[in-house]
């Protein structure tokens, strides 16, 4: 099966989903896990952007944890920078191919219409732009998952 799965996280609800189901994947299939966190490219003071940054490794570590609890072996990847401001997904599919990742995991929020226009969606980008296959895990409105 896999042997390398990548998962894109951000400390929400739905990347929450999409890292309990990249854990879960990568158990059943004996494959490694990295773990990215891209720290938000808005802020550039240097306080502002060193919290993101702490808050960032505590996110990756607390993934790690949970990866661990079920025996899955990780990399923590935190990115500070944006190399296509806006476009977080391009950078999240280079990085998965970079590393060798077979699949790319992510939660979405699963907007549609003016919302997925007006917000962007990482995921809809990971899916038109990217080479690798993508599993998108999908908040429902009362905090379950259905993908």
């Amino acid at each position: 099966m896999y042997k390398k799965i990548l998962v894109a996280i951000d400390g929400s609800q739905c990347g929450d989903l999409g890292l309990a189901e990249a854990i879960g994947l990568a158990a059943a299939s004996g494959a490694e896990l990295d773990i990215v966190h891209i720290v938000d490219g808005g802020y550039e003071e240097p306080e502002v952007r060193a919290g993101l940054v702490r808050a960032g490794h505590r996110l990756l570590a607390e993934a790690q944890a949970k990866a661990e609890s079920k025996q899955v072996r990780s990399q923590a990847i935190l990115v500070d920078q944006i190399l296509e401001l806006g476009d977080l997904g391009k950078q999240v599919q280079q990085i998965a191919e970079e590393r060798g990742a077979q699949i790319v995991v992510a939660g979405t929020h699963g907007r549609s219409g003016i919302g997925r226009v007006l917000m962007g969606s990482v995921a809809e980008s990971l899916l038109r732009h990217g080479s690798l296959p993508v599993l998108l895990v999908k908040a429902t409105g009362h905090g379950g998952a259905a993908s």
